[in-house]
């Protein structure tokens, strides 16, 4: 149950500062601006783990190689997905009728532009009179960019100590409990680029054991881009993106957010990869050649990954039973498992654009080295079997006047087939709308993939999402969708044909560059099997999830910002009672004008009655490096970032962080058990620019 003591400390943090939220204008942290980016669409993401390094590289470039806004292109402004595609056409039709920009003070005149959109874009952009574009060379003038990074958590897990006398032979953590990362980048103005990326997570054994080599995990790539005819070419480990993701699309992908206008894919063709997902990606060759109106691409991709290997034999062939993602190699089953698996992924796609319009023919083959021993579970009964698995479909982008309609229709060849197609509608200079509907028949599926859906993937899943965006008063800002979605056969977790609802609003205040109310509402209708005790039937039943946020964000003086939020979460099930969740935190950074340092520092408390009522809130952390915690029980979490500068070519980052469970004495379970009541982690990051 909340307590009102709780409740009392929330409407104190919500109302400290206000009073001093008015004044001088303040210049905006580039990284802090990135972050609430980020956070905002991945803000229904209930994954920790979410791999955002893609977004998070396109809006570090930016920040340090601002876009010209006098001659940049639909294609580069594109990049920016927190622009939806309205804005990035306002914004190139008002350079267009109106000439050069002269200042950034004319944003404010562009349609459908409002405070916060405009301070959220001013760390990316430049202001300057346009320049013909001239060719580089090739290999010079480049930046070298350099991290190194460090991570432990302070106490110590059941996995690293020694092993019990009266059972010498239990299980341990391989290696120690330190987590080691290293980023490495070669970038010129001519096109190219080379990095890689080592990463080594705690508990996995560094330089012995499984690992004589070093790290657990390498990548490394080598791109060339815009080389006459030659769009890109990647040499390594590389994306593939394509449509709007139903019949290929290897980076992450974010469903749904606040902002209904976002639900349009912006591929990206054929480009570096340089995250530490250790088996979504692509490894090989990939090109995309411009020939004219049509763009032409092709790849293939060979690597080993994880998996389960039987000793049972399908057609005299060893078998899987499981493909871990999670990358983690520390314990002997999970080393046996490490890269035991041979993956084959080739395709390619051709497009071409005439006016407004362009479309494209997207294929891919995937062939895994073992066939898979599947378990009995029904809801598996019409996936399609992995052995020389295609796909193929065709997409569409076309601009009917003010509007703009996309979608894509794709098929597992021999099994099912899929579609997704919308709208986004300008009804009024202050008002757009997006539509959005998708079926996916029970038998089709695709290996990468990143289509709009409610589920994991595209599959078993039909619905219609509608979404509007409204500027109803100077200041104001208004957005919110409903989504109406159904399965006609089981899902994992759901015994039965189920469906659902999700409802979301959202209104942001906005005064000034320095101030911003938001005010968010969220409610979630789905089915589940019941889980009862000493029940063996597992009944199908509805239940809701509801969530309520307020958050401010004030900025007092140029070197204090502030933000300030409290959350409520209810959870109803079926025969069940109601369970609520609340969560409250404040959050202040310093950054003093004459010292090249940020502090950032939180402090949150919490109280929910179960993992039902969990709320995930996202944190500030080191560059390249992103966290989304769960709170859930009872307790307080506080953490502390600093950031130092040694000149133009050196930052330093540390961070530690801290959760308390109040009711808790022992956190985690089996080799992640920590005796205790508190959770300590700490970073600490270095990045040479040269």
């Amino acid at each position: 149950m909340i307590s009102k003591r709780l409740i009392t400390g929330v409407i104190f943090a919500l109302a400290m500062g206000t009073s001093y939220a008015w004044g001088q204008e303040f210049e905006a942290d580039p990284q802090s601006i990135i972050a609430d980016i980020i956070e905002n669409i991945v803000a229904n993401s209930e994954d920790e783990n979410i791999d955002v390094d893609a977004l998070a590289e396109d809006l570090i470039y930016y920040s340090e190689n601002p876009i010209n806004l006098n001659s940049t292109t639909a294609e580069e402004l594109g990049r920016l997905l927190f622009l939806s595609d309205f804005q990035v056409r306002a914004l190139l039709d008002y350079v267009k009728d109106h000439g050069e920009l002269q200042t950034i003070y004319e944003l404010q005149l562009v349609v459908g532009f409002d405070f916060s959109d405009i301070r959220n874009l001013l760390p990316f952009i430049s202001i300057s009179s346009a320049q013909e574009p001239s060719r580089r060379p090739l290999f010079q003038y480049g930046k070298h960019d350099m991290f190194i990074r460090a991570r432990s958590l302070i106490e110590t897990q059941e996995g690293y100590t020694p092993a019990p006398i009266d059972n010498p032979t239990a299980t341990r953590y391989a290696g120690n409990k330190l987590g080691l990362y290293t980023r490495y980048t070669y970038s010129t103005r001519g096109g190219f680029q080379f990095g890689f990326v080592g990463e080594k997570d705690p508990g996995e054994e560094f330089f012995r054991g499984s690992n004589p080599y070093g790290f657990d995990h390498y990548s490394a790539h080598m791109q060339i881009s815009n080389v006459g005819r030659v769009k890109s070419l990647v040499v390594g480990d590389f994306n593939a993106d394509f449509g709007q993701g139903l019949t290929l699309w290897t980076s992450a992908s974010f469903g749904k957010s606040p902002d209904p206008m976002g639900v349009r894919k912006r591929p990206r063709g054929i480009y570096r990869y340089s995250s530490t997902n250790e088996n979504e990606f692509l490894r090989g060759v990939g090109a995309t050649v411009a020939l004219g109106r049509f763009e032409v691409s092709a790849f293939g991709s060979y690597k080993k990954i994880d998996a389960n290997i039987t000793d049972s034999l399908i057609d005299g062939n060893y078998a899987y039973t499981s493909r871990p993602t999670s990358g983690l190699h520390r314990t002997p089953n999970e080393i046996s498992n490490k890269k035991t698996l041979g993956e084959f992924v080739a395709g390619g796609n051709v497009n071409f654009s005439i006016g407004k319009l362009k479309a494209g023919v997207t294929g891919s083959l995937v062939n895994l080295d073992a066939p898979y021993d599947a378990p009995n579970q029904p809801y598996r009964y019409f996936e399609p079997p992995l052995e020389n698995r295609a796909n193929l479909g065709i997409d569409y982008t076309y601009g009917l006047g003010n509007h703009l309609i996309f979608g894509e229709a794709s098929t597992t060849l021999g099994h099912g087939s899929g579609i997704v197609s919308g709208g986004l509608l300008r009804l009024h200079s202050l008002l757009t709308m997006s539509v959005i509907g998708r079926y996916y028949e029970k038998d089709y599926s695709t290996y990468y993939t990143g289509a709009f859906a409610d589920g994991s993937s595209p599959a078993n899943e039909s619905g219609v999402l509608v979404g509007l965006r409204f500027l109803p008063y100077r200041h104001w800002q208004m957005a919110g969708y409903v989504d109406a979605f159904q399965s006609d056969w089981l899902r994992f977790g759901i015994n039965a044909p189920s469906r659902g609802r999700d409802y979301l609003l959202e209104t942001t205040y906005s005064p000034s560059s320095r101030i911003s109310f938001m005010l968010r509402y969220r409610l979630k209708q789905k089915d589940k099997n019941q889980v009862v005790d000493g029940e063996s039937t597992r009944w199908v039943v509805p239940y809701t999830q509801q969530a309520l946020r307020f958050h401010l964000a004030y900025n007092p003086t140029r070197e204090i910002h502030l933000k300030s939020r409290i959350e409520f979460s209810w959870y109803d099930e079926e025969n069940l009672p109601q369970e609520s969740g609340i969560m409250v935190y404040q959050d202040i950074s310093y950054r003093p004008r004459q010292i090249p340092l940020t502090l950032t520092a939180r402090f949150a408390v919490f109280e929910t009655d179960s993992w039902n009522t969990r709320i995930y809130a996202y944190e500030n952390d080191v560059l390249y490096y992103f966290s989304i915690p769960a709170y859930y029980s009872r307790g307080s979490r506080v953490f502390l970032l600093a950031k130092y500068s040694i000149g133009q070519d050196i930052d330093i980052w540390f961070r530690v962080a801290q959760t308390f469970f109040a009711d808790q004495d022992v956190l985690g379970s089996g080799l992640d058990r920590i005796d205790g009541s508190t959770r300590t982690d700490a970073r600490i990051q270095l990045r040479f620019k040269f």
